[in-house]
């Protein structure tokens, strides 16, 4: 802690120092006009910071239309404009690098003429393409309307969610920030939870960024997603209600309010949903062994009721300072009814059947507390600092009852039920302090310094009992039984630095990681000790060739850590010839990506890619050939290299026919450690989001998906395919919204795949709940240009991401 605020202090001293930094400063103009071509006299205007909307200057337009903004220093920004009888507008993003800028005229649309307002005033498309990064619009989405940030990465371009795996382009795991902030190593599901409790009516952007600075944690290989969430501006309250149901594969629903109370120095807000999911899922796996074909067929039902919450204050201690206070979190309650058949045939003959069947009552609880500062200083504010310190709790606990019998070929009682108990509670802390500082030192060039301290610790049990006799008397299974301690200290410090000269901008970076690890499983007895030191460099070079053409060159370097889970070597059972477990000496993956992207008329936009990754791991079969157990795990396989070309074309049909069309196409090859073996794939993906404006309140969307047969990890899978269609309707005067929307339509949406890995010889088919029609109503009250709170998820959510649930969890 003494290191923190003496960090702290010299942060700050320094930036009173470099205030000294002279920086050129622009003007802004412009011109207001109503639709009868008249000037918009006495309209208001406000200068807001874009993405996040937070206002710089605010001025009344002249008699003639007029208005300005002196004194603006370099960066990006946005319009806002109102005038009472007209409808509000935002302009689009503009980019105040080394001249003043002359904003084109702006018409404000009458009240009165609702068709003109939005075929005219919002002309902003649910696809972005930029030289670094790819933007979704997220309210121009129908499918968005009512869901949750997973929801809406599940059509985002590039992105595949696989099994709750959130991938980008290449099938590699992105880091999840929220307005900047990373979220960081969550396991698969709570990753899916998390992002499920933001729902996309808090969202403004959602950012695909493939090459991240060095601001951001070296974690995930596949760049950064990075949400943006809503804020507006004025002193008020405001509140918006979700409800959303939906039926088809069992069923969901839905419901969600926000709330934000804002003064001239204080913000007061909070955040409650609620919802209530029944999925079912099937799993077909039939291996072969020699002469014996063990074919399993699992069908289970998950039954989900998740409470999440945040409630905070934001308060401004200066008109440039402001310290804040958060605790968010959620409250799981989860029931899986499973039953497994397990059929087993020699020399093509039934020989004896398992079936299997359990119910698993898991509760899970994580609570976050956050306190926050953040200042700017200077004339220009071209110094800023920012710190946080966090605090996070996950505790779980989980009981599941088995029961086994075993048949003969017959279909007759081989012997009596095995019964089993499974007692597997964990507890984990994590703490984090982190400071950020950046200090303009040119009118186009900035310095960026900050440092961060994560600490984990992690405690595990599993007591799994067996029954001995009719009384109901349980016994411990030895070598099932054991007592897992994980703790980690990650010491993180980084620099970057952006500039532009001319025609060409620049951002380059270097973050240093020193990493401290200790495990300790009790039975059988065993330790890993781990200390490694990396640094990850950072390049990307944007070069204007001429008005229509932006090339840009990228080169990172990224860590992916396995989650806590997967380091935990409890063997959780599932039948007698099923098993799954952690590792102990899995190692976390390295990852180098090397791009260059052509991006023409700020429209079209072609990326050539090269990605290696080494230690490459993923979840393996490892089977025993004399007892016909296999065992799930995750393992470091090999290297595993991309070569990936990638196109964003987004085509105009007709004026209310818009097509935003992804393709994707990828050549790879996996170097296996073991027996020097080697696989090579190919892989394309075709996401086509077609969007009808059919009246001036009355819209229309159409998605599909496509992926060629490819190979992944030890994994050959089958193509794969999806439609969704929705159509909304504004009601209440733009207050509110209905839409319907239709999810996998014809049922595609699963995995077919084989493996042919060491002494393994399987097929399976995957197939979760997807198909579903919801209904989702919209309403917003209040003064809706209240400023919501500055979104923080503090400084320890890189660690949230490996809290629980190993990706072989059942």
């Amino acid at each position: 802690m003494k290191f923190l605020l003496g960090c702290f202090l010299t942060a700050f001293l320094v930036s009173m120092y470099c205030c000294s930094f002279a920086q050129t400063s622009y003007t802004v103009t412009g011109k207001v006009l109503t639709d009868n071509g008249t000037s918009a006299e006495g309209a208001t205007i406000t200068l807001l910071k874009y993405p996040d909307s937070s206002v710089v200057k605010s001025t009344i337009c002249t008699q003639e239309g007029h208005f300005g903004f002196d004194h603006i220093k370099p960066g990006n920004y946005m319009v806002f404009a109102h005038k009472i009888g007209f409808h509000r507008l935002y302009s689009r993003q503009y980019n105040v690098v080394n001249d003043d800028i002359a904003i084109n005229d702006i018409t404000l649309r009458s009240l009165t003429d609702q068709l003109k307002e939005v075929t005219i005033t919002d002309k902003r498309d649910y696809i972005e393409v930029r030289p670094d990064k790819t933007v979704l619009n997220v309210d121009r989405s129908i499918f968005a309307a009512g869901n949750s940030a997973f929801d809406v990465l599940s059509t985002a371009p590039g992105v595949r969610i696989t099994d709750n795996q959130v991938l980008l382009k290449g099938g590699q795991k992105a880091l999840i920030a929220i307005n900047g902030k990373a979220i960081g190593q969550l396991n698969d599901e709570q990753l899916t939870e998390l992002l499920k409790s933001y729902q996309s009516n808090m969202i403004s952007q959602i950012e695909l960024i493939p090459n991240p600075s060095a601001k951001y944690d070296a974690t995930g290989g596949g760049g950064v997603i990075n949400i943006i969430l809503k804020k507006s501006k004025d002193i008020g309250f405001k509140a918006n209600i979700t409800e959303s149901a939906a039926y088809g594969q069992d069923y969901r629903v839905n419901t969600g309010i926000n709330l934000n109370y804002r003064t001239s120095k204080l913000n007061l807000f909070g955040s409650y949903s609620f919802a209530d999911n029944k999925t079912p899922r099937l799993l077909d796996v039939d291996r072969t062994i020699g002469e014996t074909a063990l074919d399993v067929n699992y069908n289970s039902t998950t039954y989900l009721k998740n409470n999440s919450f945040n409630i905070g204050t934001d308060y401004s201690i200066s008109p440039k300072q402001t310290i804040g206070a958060l605790i968010y979190g959620y409250h799981n309650k989860i029931g899986i009814d499973k039953n497994n058949v397990t059929d087993i045939a020699n020399n093509g003959m039934p020989d004896s059947n398992i079936t299997t069947q359990s119910h698993i009552d898991r509760a899970i609880s994580n609570l976050n507390y956050n306190l926050n500062y953040k200042g700017s200083f200077g004339k220009n504010d071209n110094t800023t600092l920012s710190a946080d310190l966090d605090y996070s709790t996950y505790d779980r606990s989980s009981t599941e009852l088995l029961k086994n019998n075993l048949y003969d070929a017959g279909g007759l009682p081989d012997q009596d039920a095995m019964w089993y108990i499974d007692n597997s509670p964990s507890h984990i802390n994590v703490r984090s302090e982190k400071v950020d500082f950046s200090q303009a030192l040119s009118k186009t060039g900035t310095l960026g310094i900050g440092i961060k301290n994560n600490q984990v610790n992690s405690n595990n049990m599993i007591d799994f009992k067996g029954k001995v006799d009719t009384a109901a008397h349980y016994v411990a299974v030895p070598s099932l039984t054991d007592h897992f301690i994980y703790d980690e200290t990650i010491n993180a410090g980084y620099v970057n630095y952006s500039d532009k000269f001319n025609k060409t901008s620049f951002a380059v970076g270097l973050r240093a990681e020193q990493t401290s690890s200790f495990s300790e499983s009790l039975n059988p007895n065993k330790t890993v000790d781990r200390k490694y030191f990396n640094l990850f460099p950072n390049l990307e070079i944007t070069q204007d060739i001429d008005k229509d053409n932006k090339f840009t060159l990228n080169y990172d370097r990224r860590i992916m850590r396995p989650n806590y889970q997967d380091l935990n070597p409890f063997v959780a059972y599932i039948d007698e010839y099923s098993y799954s477990t952690g590792n102990t000496l899995l190692k976390p993956e390295y990852i180098s990506t090397y791009g260059l992207s052509d991006l023409y008329k700020d429209k079209y936009k072609l990326e050539l890619s090269m990605r290696v990754t080494q230690d490459f791991f993923v979840p393996i079969f490892e089977q025993n050939d004399t007892t016909k157990v296999y065992t799930a795990t995750t393992s470091n396989v090999g290297t595993r290299y991309e070569y990936n070309a990638d196109l964003s074309l987004p085509v105009d049909i007709t004026k209310w026919w818009k097509v935003d069309l992804n393709l994707f196409a990828s050549y790879q090859r996996y170097d296996y450690y073991a027996n020097d073996a080697s696989k090579s794939t190919t892989d394309f993906v075709v996401q086509a989001n077609q969007n009808f404006a059919i009246t001036s309140s009355l819209r229309a969307e159409l998605y599909t998906s496509w992926e060629s047969p490819t190979y992944y990890g030890i994994k050959q899978y089958s193509d794969q395919w999806e439609t969704r269609a929705g159509i909304s309707q504004s009601v209440l005067n733009d207050n509110g919204s209905i839409r319907l929307t239709v999810t996998d339509i014809f049922n595609t949406d699963g995995d077919e795949y084989s493996s042919h890995y060491l002494n393994l010889d399987l097929t399976g088919h995957e197939k979760a709940g997807s198909r579903f029609i919801m209904a989702t109503f919209t309403y917003r009250f209040g003064n809706q240009s209240v400023k919501n709170a500055a979104r923080r998820i503090g400084g320890n959510v890189d660690e949230q991401k490996r809290l629980s649930g190993s990706s072989n969890e059942n």
